[in-house]
């Protein structure tokens, strides 16, 4: 940012030239000889033409004038070689003119080793440049980067009298010095200039204000300011602009920011440009309040931000607020005229990614593209790697080809990212592929893609080819580190092979390899997965000489070891003192604590952990979820299982199979008591539904494991995972237990309460026969008492709407589907009243109508249940008809069917 800001400050114009107008005879010779040395390539007597022209004149009349006339440096110095040959050995050298004549020529031509040897040849024959031609070799080896030459040359005229370097020379210098950080040679040069009288002026005072910045030493960048003003040196905006912006990329935006105020105090008209800096600054800190204000003032003071500006802002809203912030800051961006340039666009493809919003990151991509920009690595990259992370490998696959069809070569970033996403998809062998197609492009893969390919591979038991990969990494000269050798212990105890993996770890000891704290931690995993804790102690005591600390992994397996083997006292002493060290533990070593005391059958010791746990704001996981779960299950505490298991709905953390077992088991096993559990307090009333549902179940004669997998899909229906629940009923049909009608009221409860009516159409399909209609309507209420306190619910409507119309048509076939289709007959009559209009008659949703025998609000147990006995189900059995094979999706119930 400093470094345009120099733009603004006038550059002064570069000295001329010295060279004098020529007599009109010696013009005339000097064309002459100029046009010979143009033809000297065609015209082999071209060395006789120039002596017949210069015979009768003396070469110190002719050099300088005729090399200040050419302008082809090759032809100068052609010239110059013909007049060294003809000079007799005692005849003097040319002299100061005419060598500085070609220093000229070749400086400006940018020929700058021909003009090193001319100056040291000029140096022996005791010849002095000109000033103009010292300055101008001055500027030509500073802007090219040759920092000793350059300083050569400016010692050698700041020696000379009368021969300091102009002011372009020393710009030219100093911006040469500062680009190469050598902030302390930039400042002597300044403070020589600047004891020369007018040898300072605003535009070398900012070049040295500028690098002082980058050095961050601001307080001596304002000084130098304050000391030089009115001395040369007239305040301006500019050099507030660097200092605001040299404190702001030292992180002190206060004082930044209160630079910036004082320029408005002392009458400097603040520019889009030091808005731009303030902004940056602020974003950097995520300061959106004051970002806006900013914004505003600009705008008030008719003054636009510009792209870099916008650009700034929505890095700021993707990193310290919001994606959907930062693609609303676009939006404005476009609608107040300002283009959005590519950088726009990779930075939200970077936010987006980040987010995991992957497809809205490839929509941004494409967006780029209609506004015919033109999109780099840097805007296909994140895409890649985001579309590998999420495991969508083919749309990676074909977004690197369409990045390389547009001419960018993918880099080790590019392929990484594809590497690596295939890895954890598990195709290893296609990740090889991509890395013996990037070594053919002459990508060479780096140690982190090497260790993500033999983590692959050892995870696939295809140990062998992880050897070979780290014997190749060592053929192409890339040094295997710490993390690809823990890689291979991790891969030998993965697969049961200690003895290679202790192998592997002394050779890393014996190589003076260091084995780093993943090394050790991966070996100590190891011994104790075998149970030889006295070598696992041995290895930690290794580690801390070694002066590395267990850290939470270490101790979270150590304790996992002890859990396995029973030893909860040495566990738990292992957790002390891993407090005691303030080494925290994390979800993983509490669910490797509980597990070790539900296994030894101490559910409450284990509960007292989790509460624990969650005191400490550690969030659990799946895993401890089900182990718990899976503690009370086996010890035949349901009532605890469930409410832990609601717990886990609640918060949205996803069931999986071991969790959805543990259930099923428990509660089939839990049948001899079967005991229903009353309670007039809702908040229990609630906790104890699914429990309860599952009871009456059993009690009614239905078949043990149905009815449990009946329960938890209405638990899960419960807690709005209609998703979830269709996912279990398929798994309930894989296991060979088919859903009945009772399962399609639970999921229909589901489907109403996230109003997803429309995707049950595609998943139901169910033909109700009349005593199935009772039982259904009478379970729907009973769902109603638990769930609405005896509401009526939409899906209770839905059934009686059904069974209405079959009373009305008996002969119609009635599936789920035309149910479903007709939800427009449910309409809200009046939203204070919660009256519904079902088929044109008013419905109270608060009560039951008085014709149909409304159950009373007694919390857990239904009098409808009590009072009117569930029709007989002896000799009813549950069959699937040819396309239900085909589509587990589709079911239906008959009359002959048998729970």
């Amino acid at each position: 940012m400093s470094k345009l800001l120099l733009t603004h400050l006038k550059k002064p114009p570069r000295t001329p030239s010295g060279r004098c107008s020529l007599h009109p005879r010696a013009r005339k010779l000097a064309d002459s000889v100029v046009r010979v040395l143009l033809t000297r390539k065609a015209d082999p007597q071209w060395e006789q033409t120039l002596e017949d022209i210069l015979s009768c004149h003396a070469e110190e009349e002719y050099m300088a004038p005729i090399v200040a006339r050419i302008r082809d440096p090759d032809a100068a110095l052609d010239f110059f070689d013909w007049a060294r040959r003809r000079r007799p050995r005692w005849a003097e050298p040319p002299d100061s003119l005419a060598y500085s004549a070609l220093l000229h020529l070749l400086a400006r031509s940018g020929r700058l080793p021909e003009a090193g040897l001319v100056l040291d040849a000029m140096r022996s024959d005791g010849r002095t440049p000109t000033r103009e031609a010292s300055s101008a070799l001055l500027v030509a080896f500073a802007d090219s980067g040759a920092e000793e030459k350059a300083l050569d040359v400016y010692a050698s005229m700041r020696d000379q009298d009368g021969c300091f370097p102009d002011v372009s020379g020393c710009i030219s210098l100093l911006n040469m010095l500062v680009r190469q950080r050598h902030y302390e040679l930039a400042r002597q040069v300044y403070d020589e200039m600047v004891e020369r009288e007018g040898g300072a002026d605003n535009y070398t005072t900012g070049i040295v204000v500028r690098g002082l910045c980058l050095e961050g030493r601001m307080d001596e960048a304002k000084r130098l300011i304050e000391d030089r003003w009115g001395a040369g040196c007239i305040p301006n905006v500019v050099f507030y602009n660097m200092l605001v912006d040299g404190y702001c990329r030292k992180g002190d935006i206060r004082r930044g920011y209160a630079l910036f105020e004082e320029m408005k105090l002392r009458g400097f008209l603040p520019t889009v440009v030091s808005y731009g800096i303030v902004i940056h600054g602020l974003c950097m800190k995520g300061n959106i309040v004051e970002i806006n204000r900013l914004i505003s003032e600009m705008k008030a003071r008719g003054l636009q931000p510009n792209v870099q500006i916008y650009n700034d802002v929505i890095d700021s809203r993707c990193k310290h607020g919001s994606i959907v912030e930062a693609k609303a800051v676009l939006r404005q961006m476009i609608g107040s005229g300002c283009e959005p340039d590519i950088i726009t666009y990779n930075i939200l493809i970077a936010g987006f990614c980040r987010d995991g919003k992957v497809p809205g990151a490839e929509q941004l991509l494409r967006e780029a593209i209609s506004r015919r920009l033109d999109p780099n690595k840097s805007s296909y990259t994140p895409v890649i790697h985001g579309y590998c992370q999420i495991g969508d490998v083919v749309t990676a696959s074909n977004l690197l080809v369409e990045m390389i069809e547009r001419g960018h070569s993918p880099d080790l970033v590019t392929y990484g990212a594809l590497i690596h996403g295939l890895v954890v998809l598990g195709e290893v062998n296609d990740a090889l592929e991509i890395r013996k197609k990037m070594m053919e492009k002459g990508v060479l893969p780096d140690a982190a893609i090497y260790n993500v390919l033999i983590s692959g591979l050892c995870k696939k038991g295809m140990l062998p080819s992880a050897k070979k990969l780290v014997a190749e990494m060592l053929d192409q000269n890339v040094i295997p580190d710490e993390f690809v050798y823990a890689t291979l212990v991790d891969g030998f105890i993965r697969n049961e092979d200690l003895n290679e993996a202790k192998k592997v770890f002394e050779f890393m000891d014996q190589k003076g390899i260091k084995c780093g704290i993943v090394g050790y931690n991966a070996m100590i995993k190891g011994y104790f997965k075998f149970g030889m804790i006295h070598d696992a102690i041995l290895c930690i005591s290794r580690m801390r000489n070694d002066g590395y600390l267990p850290d939470e992994f270490t101790y979270t397996t150590v304790i996992n070891g002890y859990a396995r083997q029973g030893n909860l006292d040495g566990a738990m002493r292992v957790f002390i003192d891993m407090m005691k060290h303030r080494c925290k533990p994390n979800v993983v070593t509490y669910s490797a604590l509980i597990n070790g005391y539900c296994q030894n059958g101490d559910t409450d010791t284990a509960e007292v952990l989790f509460k624990y746990m969650q005191r400490n704001e550690i969030t659990p996981n799946v895993v401890t979820y089900s182990i718990l779960i899976g503690g009370y299950c086996k010890n035949h505490r349901m009532p605890r299982a469930i409410i832990y298991f609601e717990e886990m709905l609640q918060y949205k953390c996803l069931p999986n199979d071991f969790t959805y077992r543990y259930l099923i088991k428990g509660l089939t096993d839990s049948i001899s008591n079967c005991e229903i559990i009353n309670s007039n307090d809702l908040q229990h009333q609630h906790e104890y539904a699914t429990l309860n549902i599952y009871k009456i179940m059993v009690l009614e004669g239905w078949d043990h494991k149905t009815a449990a997998y009946n329960a938890i899909i209405f638990c899960l229906c419960k807690h709005r995972m209609l998703k979830s629940a269709l996912e279990l009923r398929d798994k309930m049909i894989g296991k060979g237990c088919l859903p009945d009608h009772i399962t399609v009221v639970f999921l229909l409860h589901g489907a109403c309460a996230e109003g997803k009516l429309e995707d049950l159409k595609s998943s139901l399909s169910c033909h109700f026969q009349q005593n199935e209609f009772e039982v259904a309507l009478k379970y729907a209420r009973l769902v109603d008492e638990y769930l609405y306190q005896g509401e009526r619910s939409e899906a209770s409507l839905i059934l009686e709407t059904l069974l209405e119309d079959r009373a009305q048509s008996p002969e119609l076939g009635h599936r789920w589907i035309s149910a479903l289709s007709r939800r427009e007959r449910y309409q809200v009559a009046d939203p204070k009243k919660k009256k519904l209009h079902v088929n044109g008659r008013n419905l109270d949703s608060t009560r039951f109508d008085a014709g149909d025998s409304k159950p009373p609000q007694v919390p857990m147990i239904p009098v409808a249940m009590q009072e009117r006995a569930l029709p007989s189900h002896e000799g009813i059995q549950t069959t699937t008809n040819q396309s239900s094979k085909n589509n587990v999706g589709e079911w239906h119930c008959t009359r002959d069917a048998r729970r």
